[in-house]
């Protein structure tokens, strides 16, 4: 066997030997760089933390890694990939950033790991800059909501202060700071209709139940980024998934223009009966006779909470002329509604659900896209005015009763 090994070896010429031995380096070499891509940095206030990396799929955040960062804050991550792949870089919950990374890039990212939202630097993958930008904003935004949150919190029993005046001076900063980043969402997908950055953009949100783009009118972004991508990355999952969201958008958008034809001032409100919270069915039709506010909310819903306040003070002030209020809930548990309605001591009207969430029989009978939402009624059922916010709710009352 070993003379037949011997004899039957093939031999080169030393040249040609060293000529071939390159090229299939060079063959593997430029097949590994080109799926190739890593993820690195130096971070502050990092030595000795975890980092985690994963993928984001369209439904599910993958684990795909994760490192110790060292002693000088320097951290790494490589792997291969030949599609682009959206990621989330995390130090914990609450400090974290999204990645858009395309086969073969090398990002560097420096910042502090405790705050990484708006302290991070990427270079080396322009998607991915172009998605920290967006997160900037977004978290600087999310940042001056919380602080008007927490100042309409502690400083609403303040000796001295006009409730109704207050209330009024952090719903119109409130609305103001919701608009302004409406507003930079609107710039930056129109200067970037290509970009998948502009993907994440159409689905930020200030709330769990409060999109950016969440107007009607807002529907033509969705629309201009979907023409773009899903002809640019036909192949790829969330571009995919937002031309399927897309197309049922506008099916959606068609059939509550026909709902709401059954919704228009002067028509009869579509019937309601559901039980109370002592499980005894109620029926909106048993409220004729009293202008009724027929209002949609839930207790996990912060914009609904720092509604009821006002629902609180129109009650007390108009019930006695002929008002009242039936409350549709879109709460899941029995325990979280009933608590909401003690906390925000809503007790003394009509309260109503199924307790289905979004699934709520309510929901397509009345088009709700979003809460709060509300309908006046007059004492004949019939609609009169719709989503009367804050005060609007009081001035529409006094033209009726005073």
């Amino acid at each position: 066997m070993q003379k037949l090994f011997k004899e039957t070896v093939l031999t080169f010429p030393a040249t040609n030997t060293l000529l071939i031995s390159i090229a299939i380096l060079l063959l593997f070499s430029c097949s590994k760089s080109d799926n190739n891509y890593s993820i690195s940095g130096k971070l502050d206030n990092a030595a000795g933390k975890k980092l985690n990396l994963y993928e984001m799929s369209t439904y599910d955040l993958i684990p795909l890694d994760s490192v110790i960062v060292d002693d000088n804050g320097n951290f790494r991550f490589e792997d291969e990939t030949d599609q682009i792949k959206f990621m989330s870089l995390r130090s914990d919950q609450s400090s974290y950033l999204v990645l858009i990374v395309s086969p073969g890039e090398d990002i560097k990212i420096t910042g502090d790991i405790n705050n990484l939202q708006s302290s991070a630097n990427i270079e080396g993958s322009s998607e991915s800059r172009l998605s920290l930008e967006l997160n900037k904003k977004m978290h600087s935004t999310i940042m001056k909501m919380d602080s008007l949150g927490e100042r309409y919190r502690t400083g609403r029993d303040e000796s001295g202060v006009d409730i109704q005046e207050f209330r009024n001076e952090i719903r119109e900063k409130y609305e103001e700071i919701a608009e302004e980043q409406r507003q930079f969402t609107i710039d930056f997908i129109t200067s970037n209709p290509g970009s998948l950055a502009s993907l994440i953009a159409l689905y930020q949100q200030t709330d769990p139940s409060t999109f950016v783009l969440g107007k009607e009118e807002d529907f033509k972004y969705y629309l201009l980024v979907d023409s773009v991508l899903i002809n640019k990355y036909p192949d790829l999952e969330h571009t995919v998934t937002l031309n399927e969201n897309v197309n049922d958008m506008k099916e959606q958008i068609e059939l509550r223009k026909q709902r709401e034809s059954v919704l228009s001032d002067g028509a009869v409100a579509p019937e309601i009966s559901l039980p109370d919270p002592q499980g005894d069915t109620i029926s909106l039709h048993s409220m004729r006779g009293n202008f009724v506010l027929l209002d949609f909310w839930a207790s996990w819903c912060g914009p609904c909470r720092e509604e009821n306040p006002y629902l609180v003070e129109s009650y007390n002030k108009y019930n006695s002329k002929g008002f009242d209020i039936y409350q549709v809930s879109l709460d899941r548990t029995r325990d979280a509604w009933i608590k909401g309605i003690e906390e925000d001591g809503m007790e003394k009207w009509t309260h109503v659900s199924d307790l289905q969430f979004w699934n709520s029989v309510v929901v397509p009978l009345y088009s709700i896209q979003g809460i709060p939402a509300n309908f006046l009624l007059d004492p004949e059922g019939r609609i009169i005015a719709r989503n009367l916010r804050g005060a609007e709710l009081e001035r529409a009352l006094s033209g009726v009763f005073d």
